[in-house]
């Protein structure tokens, strides 16, 4: 589960978000799906690689965390701030999507991120279902997968649909055409971004390549975010 209580506060403003977003309602919550920037996929990988190697400050992050997963540092508060006009932009338009509302409202609250943290996953690991504490959005960014997932998936969709890697929300009780959970297939660049309690884990995978071989790597970041009015 995640702390209460933030490592740090960053406040950030941007400009209107003018890439292009996707809105999913596949029950109660919203859920928003959008593509990161090729360059912050870039930095993240590499300052996580960094911070891995101790070439950067590591704090590790996993006794706050829920899942079987034993690396998950925070990102460092400069890599944030560096994109946190990015990130403010996708998330005002999360919470006013209707274009008209956004542009009468935009700025009429602030947004912060609490704190962000990287999840390096190899075969085995998962994250269980869980919420996140403290903040009032959360996200999952995928910035890595197995150089051999596609042939994983592949195998496993002979006789069964793939879940291997894959993220999954729950909301609600399953009824007579009232679906209550959203299966997301990983890719390299989506960015998932959601109210903190809702319900949603990882499933594990497996893949030829063994830890601590990054062709076998599933990583992906996770942040928490507050706004006010």
């Amino acid at each position: 589960m995640i702390s209460e209580h933030p490592v740090y506060d960053i406040s950030v403003k941007a400009p209107r978000q003018k890439e292009v977003v996707e809105i999913i309602r596949p029950f109660g919550p919203t859920i928003m799906k959008a593509t990161l920037p090729d360059d912050l996929i870039n930095d993240f990988n590499q300052e996580c690689l960094d911070i891995s190697n101790n070439k950067k400050e590591k704090v590790d992050w996993s006794h706050h965390l829920a899942g079987r997963v034993e690396e998950e540092y925070l990102i460092t508060k400069d890599l944030l701030n560096k994109y946190g006009s990015w990130f403010n932009g996708v998330v005002c338009r999360y919470l006013i999507p209707d274009e008209k509302s956004y542009e009468e409202n935009k700025e009429k609250f602030s947004v912060s991120i609490r704190e962000g943290w990287y999840v390096r996953s190899y075969e085995g690991d998962f994250n269980p279902f869980h919420i996140h504490f403290g903040c009032h959005i959360s996200t999952i960014g995928f910035l890595k997968l197995p150089s051999d997932i596609e042939e994983y998936w592949k195998e496993e969709d002979k006789d069964h649909s793939p879940y291997g890697g894959y993220t999954q929300f729950r909301y609600g009780f399953l009824s007579l055409n009232c679906p209550n959970n959203l299966r997301v297939k990983p890719k390299v660049g989506d960015i998932y971004i959601f109210p903190n309690w809702l319900d949603h884990q990882v499933y594990p995978f497996r893949s030829k390549y063994k830890k601590p071989d990054t062709r076998g790597e599933r990583r992906t970041f996770s942040l928490n975010i507050v706004y006010k009015q």
